[in-house]
């Protein structure tokens, strides 16, 4: 009789689901909250869509590795939090579309995005809005880093 645990997840599959989530978290958040753009991180966060999602996943998934390691924690502990509210075939099916990465198809990013609102919906609205500041900090940083690798190009 094969009976079905639910396992929990390994921290290198909640960081890939986290990195995967941060680019459609980014979108998801603008919209709830409806920052005004007024500056370039708010167009972005602003912007919709599957490119939109692949544009916030590569920079915050760069950006993340600049907060600080108490940052990086934190961000994790808040994802861990909200997949956790998922049913077990949920996070396998949100697993399984994380490990594709940005390399997924449209639908299947459509299908990543549905998951990631389902779980931060779950989340109080202090800590998703924790979540919000810590990944806008690490796009932030992130276009920091690329205007100043520009600058330095063309010197």
């Amino acid at each position: 009789m094969a009976t079905e645990r639910s396992t929990p997840l390994k921290s290198g599959t909640k960081l890939v689901i986290g990195l995967l989530a941060l680019g459609i978290v980014l979108v998801i958040i603008s919209r709830v909250y409806r920052v005004p753009p007024d500056d370039e991180v708010q167009d972005l966060l602003q912007q919709q869509g599957v490119p939109a999602a692949r544009q916030g996943i590569t920079l915050s998934r760069e950006g993340r590795k600049l907060l600080p390691v108490e940052e990086q924690h934190e961000m994790d502990a808040l994802y861990a939090e909200a997949f956790q509210t998922l049913m077990p075939e949920e996070r396998t099916r949100l697993q399984a579309l994380a490990q594709k990465g940005s390399a997924a198809n449209d639908s299947e990013m459509a299908e990543t995005g549905e998951l990631v609102k389902k779980a931060l919906r779950s989340l109080p609205p202090d800590k998703l809005q924790r979540l919000g500041a810590l990944i806008e900090k690490a796009v932030r940083l992130q276009l920091a880093r690329q205007k100043s690798a520009a600058a330095t190009e063309q010197q």
